[in-house]
């Protein structure tokens, strides 16, 4: 991913009780790829979602969307980057800011924002997430533009103010060579022709998956998933994430997919392994 242009895009899963596990997805791609990924989705858009339907994990009992999901993901395999899904138990919830941590971070920074300790949990998650794949994935003077779906961390203007000065200061921290311009924003400035809600849709998908999927093996492993253990599994998934997981579980493509998950032990401690997709 050498291009000048790099454009990222998140959204988020398992806020719902059910969900074990809070699910991150983050797509990081070459704009270079973009010649050709749009054909494909105009061609999708016009075959199948010609009145501007927004294409997403939760709405795909439409049987229009249905139609569109596996050429929408065979052309999403033509983008050059990388998908990655991180998926953390519930149960760990202060990896980033313990009650000390969050204190600290309220009277010692100028936030914008009132935060209450579990958003801004995940504030910093992401914030880092972000940065830490920029450090790793980006080339010297690349222009790095992150959109989010929009998602309660961008639920008004000071709290994006508040995110924005995160990942600042933990891009100044980890990456070590000059960047160009680092932006960031929501789906919201989607022209109407959906490019960057079709781009936001395939991390969408991916989370979306993941919830479901680990959510079931959670509780039929009796409460922990053990990555290095292979069990079997009795029970079903819905059909659309038996299609994504086969998706996600693809490494012959151009856009790669990793999944990771961050599983509490029984030591009061985590683990931190990727996911093998069958």
């Amino acid at each position: 991913m050498t291009g000048p242009l790099v454009n990222i895009f998140s959204d988020y899963s398992g806020e719902h009780k059910k969900s074990t596990y809070h699910v991150t997805s983050i797509l990081y791609m070459d704009m270079e790829s973009f010649s050709s990924w749009e054909p494909l989705r105009r061609t999708i858009r016009k075959n199948h979602l010609a009145d501007g339907r927004r294409l997403s994990f939760k709405s795909l009992g439409d049987r229009h969307k249905q139609r569109a999901l596996v050429p929408f993901l065979n052309a999403a395999n033509q983008i050059e980057g990388l998908c990655i899904t991180i998926a953390i138990k519930k149960s760990l919830k202060a990896l980033c800011a313990g009650e000390e941590s969050f204190t600290l971070f309220q009277d010692n920074l100028n936030f914008e924002s009132a935060w209450q300790q579990n958003s801004f949990e995940k504030m910093l998650r992401v914030a880092h997430f972000i940065s830490l794949f920029v450090a790793g994935l980006s080339k010297p003077s690349q222009h790095i533009y992150w959109i989010s779906d929009e998602d309660s961390l961008f639920a008004n203007l000071k709290k994006a103010q508040d995110l924005k000065q995160m990942l600042s200061r933990f891009t100044s921290y980890y990456v070590k060579h000059p960047l160009g311009e680092l932006g960031i924003g929501t789906t919201s400035l989607d022209e109407g022709d959906r490019f960057e809600e079709d781009l936001a849709a395939i991390p969408d998908l991916a989370a979306g998956a993941v919830s479901e999927l680990l959510t079931k093996l959670c509780a039929s492993y009796g409460g922990i998933i053990h990555p290095s253990i292979v069990i079997p599994f009795s029970g079903t998934f819905s059909p659309k994430t038996e299609l994504l997981i086969s998706w996600l579980g693809d490494r012959s493509q151009r856009l790669k997919k990793v999944v990771i998950l961050f599983e509490k032990q029984g030591n009061g401690s985590f683990s931190v392994s990727r996911l093998n997709m069958p």
